[in-house]
């Protein structure tokens, strides 16, 4: 049995202290679109470095070696493995940004966190007390949860994957490790984790590993921040093994009150281990102000220095005839790089930021350039005038709006429903206030909280899980209960399944996204009754699934499907419609399917006969939104088009007026439309977000709301539309806005 293994505070760090710096041999390193400032470590997966986005944005880029790369099956794993873990949404995760699964050497991007490692900071300042080894456990478990509910099992929770930030901990590495653990498994036998840190069933077979798997993890992390050690002791790889599979763990220096719980986690059998969920419960309210000492706090501001110098340095130039940068290239000898002065300027903090360190670096830079844009089928970049727009009208009211992370915002009836997995919060749309907080009683055998899952009709949706079962709740637009149903229920030795997901609703029938320890599952579900309809288990996460009428539709890994909605019966099928893991968006007029992913597909829903395409690009494209005969989607540069359902031809389009950064994908929100007006949320690249309202006869911009400052948020915008009625919010604020179209 052979296992790659990560040192510690290494390959697998997510904000390692940089150990050296990056020498590309012909000009400027970049990885994709990013910039590459410093190798943060190297690991048996692959390579980290600390790089920079074209908006800015510090990530941490891990480019997996060509021997995983070269194995058969290897990139549709990753691919799948990199779309799941873009659905983890939690505090405690670092959020994954990109990854592109046909690079030379795949890669995957994730946001840096400026902070050390759990096993960093134990050898340096000491093992936590019960208060700060509470405010860890709480990080960790809801870490878990998030990763879970996104069908994802870590398989290498350990003191290295585990940041200690200012604000509590991170669980990183959570992307591929199944996509490198079914590669390794498939060419050696051989497991992938770490000794020390692995559950018996993972050692005995890594094709067993589950979620109760990581929790088995979660304890041994305990045992280390609170003993140094884990909790099978030291020596040779095989002794640790032979004693996590056979022998009790050593709780010995684990305080009394925590003993317990960690024993639990440490159960040898997976069945009886306590879930996340559970773990979250028992621990209680923590302060992650507890795991923070004085020396801690001192390397978090020198590094969250490190990272501001680099976040304010201009982009170095592109040479325009360098070879592709090889990451497991030697590095060529050389003088002192640019990245070189960068970590100098932040370490001794003599050098001012921005154009500071270009100059000592030797680079010119013009701070009043406008930003380039780039059209989605155009071969090069080209300056653009900046179009006039009126301001937007003042709002008719605001109201502050509570702190959400991950926020979405839907109408239910006459409330707005701003709500995120904890919390749902419902304002009046005529005034603004407040009018109720969701609340659930969960059933007896459910030991955590509800998490919402958003609106679909007239409903707001939740789920809740007990290991046991799973199960779904609406809410209505007063706030109160319409019903709880039992969708999942525990069978073959295994949990019940995690939803995850409303995918969509029509009539009394929601179409509900599953995933299990083994697969992802669509579940059609009638709402009056809590029957299961039907299931069907899809081949990756990258699926979705639309319900219009009589019929489902159904895009899983490439193919799409109609199926009868209440049989769940094949009608038609059509393979390679999308590369796989590209996330297309389905939207219908009950006649005619859509498909949007880099373009716009259409299909007659009745036999899938392939009937259009349009706006072909090389960019993401976001969901259509349809209206009458009409489809009205938007590209990544920012051009938003009117489509004919009926042939596609192009009715308008729009470049957006403002120099805006649009987002596509089946994540994204797409266009909000109404009878008279469009509007799309975009994103700013080194500007503040803000949205733009068009004409919907002839596109014609009517205005554009771009707040000065940054009062406004940094993240999108989040846009719903009653009648004549904009409502728009912000990271602060929810605002209601009169427009007419003129």
């Amino acid at each position: 049995m052979t296992m790659p293994m990560t040192p510690h505070g290494s390959g697998d760090l997510t904000a390692a202290q940089p150990t050296q710096t990056a020498h590309p041999a012909h000009g400027p390193a970049r990885i994709g679109p990013y910039e590459i400032f410093q190798l943060l470590g190297e690991g048996g997966m692959g390579r980290v470095f600390l790089a920079r986005s074209p908006g800015s944005r510090l990530v941490a880029l891990k480019v997996i070696r060509p021997e995983y790369a070269e194995a058969p099956d290897f990139r549709g794993r990753f691919r799948r493995e990199a779309a799941s873990a873009r659905r983890v949404s939690g505090f405690f995760t670092p959020p994954v940004l990109d990854a592109d699964a046909d690079a030379p050497q795949p890669w995957l991007a994730t946001a840096y966190v400026p902070a050390p490692s759990l096993h960093e900071v134990v050898r340096a300042y000491g093992v936590l007390p019960e208060a700060g080894l509470r405010a860890l456990g709480t990080g960790l478990a809801e870490a878990l949860l998030a990763i879970h509910g996104a069908g994802i099992v870590h398989r290498d929770l350990k003191p290295g994957n585990v940041l200690i930030a200012g604000d509590g901990p991170r669980v990183i590495d959570f992307g591929i490790s199944s996509a490198v653990d079914a590669t390794q498994v498939t060419r050696t036998g051989a497991v992938v984790g770490t000794p020390g840190f692995m559950a018996p069933e993972q050692i005995m077979s890594s094709r067993e590993a589950g979620p109760a798997a990581d929790l088995f993890s979660l304890g041994c992390v305990l045992v280390f921040a609170a003993t140094r050690q884990g909790p099978f002791g030291t020596g040779g790889t095989a002794d640790i093994l032979y004693r996590a599979v056979h022998h009790p763990p050593r709780l010995d220096g684990v305080p009394e009150a925590l003993q317990p719980l960690i024993g639990a986690c440490l159960d040898k059998d997976p069945a009886r281990r306590p879930p996340a969920a559970s773990v979250l419960a028992a621990l209680g309210a923590a302060d992650p102000a507890a795991l923070l000492t004085e020396g801690l706090r001192e390397d978090l501001a020198r590094r969250e220095a490190h990272a501001a110098v680099l976040v304010a340095a201009p982009p170095v130039p592109m040479l325009s005839l360098a070879p592709p940068v090889d990451p497991f290239a030697t590095p060529a000898p050389r003088g002192p790089s640019r990245r070189r002065f960068l970590w100098i300027a932040a370490a001794g903090t003599t050098v001012a930021a921005g154009g500071g360190a270009a100059a000592l670096a030797g680079w010119r830079s013009d701070p009043d350039a406008p930003p380039a844009r780039s059209g989605g089928s155009s071969a090069g970049t080209t300056g653009r005038p900046e179009p006039k727009v009126p301001a937007g009208p003042k709002p008719r009211w605001s109201t502050p709006l509570k702190k959400l992370e991950s926020a979405q915002l839907h109408l239910l009836g006459d409330t707005l429903v701003h709500w995120e997995k904890r919390r749902a919060i419902a304002y009046d749309t005529a005034t603004g206030k407040e009018r109720w907080t969701g609340s659930l009683r969960t059933p007896s055998d459910v030991s955590g909280e509800p998490e919402w899952l958003g609106v679909r009709g007239s409903t707001l949706f939740a789920t809740a899980w007990s290991g046991e079962r799973g199960y779904l709740f609406g809410v209505d637009s007063a706030g109160k209960r319409k019903f709880t149903h039992v969708v999942t229920e525990q069978g073959d030795g295994q949990s019940a399944a995690f939803v995850h997901d409303i995918l969509s609703v029509a009539g009394s029938v929601a179409l509900v996204g599953t995933s299990g320890s083994s697969a992802y599952g669509v579940l059609a579900v009638d709402l009056g009754s809590g029957k299961v309809l039907w299931s069907r288990k899809v081949n990756g996460s990258d699926f979705q699934a639309y319900a219009d009428g009589s019929l489902c539709f159904l895009q899983d890994n490439g193919t799409l499907l109609g199926l009868g909605l209440r049989s769940g019966a094949e009608r038609w099928k059509v393979r390679d419609v999308i590369k796989p893991g590209a996330y297309p968006a389905l939207s219908t007029d009950g006649e005619t399917l859509l498909v949007s992913s880099t373009k716009v597909q259409a299909f007659r829903a009745t036999d899938g006969k392939k009937l259009w395409t349009a706006i072909n690009e090389t960019t993401t494209i976001s969901p259509a939104r349809v209206r009458g005969k009409r489809a009205y989607v938007y590209d990544g540069p920012g051009t938003v088009f009117a489509l004919d359902m009926r042939n596609g031809k192009q009715v308008w389009h729009t470049a957006s007026p403002v120099h805006l950064t649009t987002t596509g994908g089946a994540d994204s929100q797409g266009p909000t439309v109404s009878a008279s007006m469009v509007a799309i949320a975009t994103f700013a690249t080194g500007d503040v977000p803000g949205f733009v309202v068009l004409r919907t006869s002839d596109g014609k911009p009517l205005w554009a709301h771009q707040p000065s400052g940054r009062t406004g948020g940094k993240r999108e915008w989040l846009l719903q539309i009653s009648g004549s009625t904009l409502f728009a919010a912000s990271d602060t604020t929810l605002h209601a806005f009169r427009s007419d179209a003129s």
